[in-house]
């Protein structure tokens, strides 16, 4: 019981200090990462993965408003990062995805 406690203790800590501690943007390359990671597919243009819920899912799953995710999402699309189709999106590049999710703002 102790070790199950402990787990969803670690998780909520995580939680806290992913909202207190990174920006919406951080948040939203976070998510498309662990998207890429967990059910990306590989293709020509780069990974590309499926949304399956809206905007408004994605802010609540990343504590912010729906404006914010699009506003982000555009952002990315604009400066070459990513590329969206509706909900296909294709992460063409993972490095620098991972760099500017590490970047502090």
């Amino acid at each position: 019981m102790l070790a199950v406690v402990g787990s969803r203790l670690r998780r909520l800590v995580g939680i806290v200090e992913e909202l207190s501690f990174t920006t919406v943007r951080q948040r939203v390359i976070s998510l498309l990462l662990r998207l890429a990671e967990s059910e990306g597919k590989r293709s020509a243009q780069g990974i590309q993965v499926s949304l399956k819920s809206g905007h408004q899912e994605i802010a609540s799953e990343i504590g912010t408003v729906r404006e914010l995710v699009s506003r982000n999402l555009a952002r990315l699309q604009a400066e070459g990062l990513i590329q969206m189709d509706g909900r296909q999106i294709v992460l063409k590049d993972l490095s620098t995805l991972a760099d500017q999710q590490k970047i502090s703002a």
